[in-house]
């Protein structure tokens, strides 16, 4: 008990020792958080709108007309067999033409001048899961044409690839983002730490020559970092939610159209993960620091 009050003690000494540069890595910390709960916020809105692009990717199938009704059911149930698709939805040509009938209505550009008469085809429409599945599952329902069900398959890969692009810069530069916050971090809890343990390494050769153990010397200030860190993320914390309703007010309209929700879940795993990364980046770059050290 005494140990683990000394720690707390020297720490939060450690702490007021030198006020200017703890207060300024206090801020720059925050600063870092605020930026890192605005990503994972941000990041969770991008992710809900690649969701719901990737709900629109689709494949249509035209149907021969003389296909037999068995061999149709049985292409559909192969391709519900497979894992990447979500839906398979038949459409009639009846169906077809009352699509194109309500959008030529809505279309002003679009005229129908003869509807006594039906041109199009019997269809099946496939939905994905994914949209990195798009072009497999393209390329085996194209084998099937020519066999007597299957006329042509109609997909549109430029809006993929498009979309699979748009994902894969998203991953590529959250992680970059990611990686830069918590170097600055580092680089901050680092200096930081080292200023404090030049100012009491008279102290310190003391404690080492009376027997006290590295992890004892090191406790101290690895508990001055994870102060540092927590009082970054709580101002961090503040500034969201003070900031959250102004925010979710002016996005309201944009958020209506996304599957998306800030609840209270998500608000508790934001502020969870906040605090986490501010006590491992607090503790670890003064272990860092304190190991330098003790190194020499």
């Amino acid at each position: 008990m005494r140990r683990l009050e000394y720690i707390g003690t020297t720490a939060a000494q450690g702490f007021w020792r030198n006020p200017v540069m703890s207060i300024a890595s206090t801020f720059t910390i925050g600063l870092m958080l605020l930026l890192f709960a605005f990503f994972l916020a941000t990041d969770r809105g991008l992710q809900a709108a690649v969701g719901v692009l990737e709900s629109k990717v689709e494949l249509a199938i035209f149907l021969e007309d003389n296909a037999r009704v068995s061999d149709v059911l049985a292409l559909r149930a192969r391709i519900e067999g497979d894992p990447a698709v979500s839906r398979v939805d038949y459409v009639t040509k009846a169906q077809a033409m009352a699509r194109l009938v309500d959008i030529a209505a809505r279309r002003p550009d679009i005229q129908i001048v003869d509807t006594s008469s039906n041109p199009l085809q019997d269809s099946l429409e496939i939905k994905l899961g994914h949209a990195q599945d798009a072009s497999r599952v393209a390329a085996s329902l194209r084998e099937e044409i020519g066999k007597g069900v299957v006329s042509d398959v109609v997909d549109n890969p430029q809006v993929v690839d498009k979309l699979l692009t748009i994902t894969r810069v998203l991953s590529f530069g959250g992680l970059a983002v990611l990686a830069m916050m918590l170097i600055v971090a580092l680089f901050v809890i680092v200096n930081t730490i080292r200023i404090a343990v030049h100012a009491r390494r008279d102290e310190i050769e003391i404690m080492k020559l009376v027997g006290a153990t590295d992890w004892f010397v090191r406790w101290p200030f690895i508990v001055e970092g994870m102060l540092v860190g927590a009082l970054g993320a709580v101002a961090a914390t503040a500034v969201v939610l003070v900031a959250a309703g102004p925010v979710m007010g002016a996005m309201v309209n944009f958020i209506e159209i996304l599957p998306l929700s800030f609840g209270t879940t998500f608000v508790w795993q934001l502020v969870g993960s906040v605090f986490a990364l501010a006590l491992a980046v607090g503790g670890g770059g003064a272990m860092l620091s304190v190991r330098a050290h003790l190194a020499k």
